[in-house]
């Protein structure tokens, strides 16, 4: 059986937005920044990884491909991408170029 569409981070804030109270909710949410935090740290060494000879460098290209796609690591690097837009705005005593 195929798994589900992965949760974003803004699902999970609803999830946990919705049941405050439930500890057991609580938990797995912490699980889950625990996992999500191990595939950002696979992700940001994903680039000294050798592939293996064999049978299991397809599953080294399948594990590379799907890292590339989970949303933890989307969302980090839409924020890395917005972080590094240069700002239109002016700060405070600046005078436009």
């Amino acid at each position: 059986m195929p798994f589900k569409n992965p949760l974003s981070h803004a699902d999970l804030r609803f999830i946990r937005e919705r049941q405050p109270w439930n500890p057991d909710v609580i938990a797995l949410l912490w699980e889950v920044k625990r996992l999500r935090s191990i595939l950002l740290r696979a992700y940001q060494l994903s680039g000294d990884f050798k592939r293996p000879a064999g049978i299991t460098g397809e599953l080294y290209d399948d594990f590379m491909r799907d890292l590339q796609h989970e949303p933890c690591v989307l969302e980090r690097d839409d924020m890395k991408d917005a972080l590094m837009e240069p700002s239109n705005r002016l700060r405070k005593g600046m005078a436009p170029r």
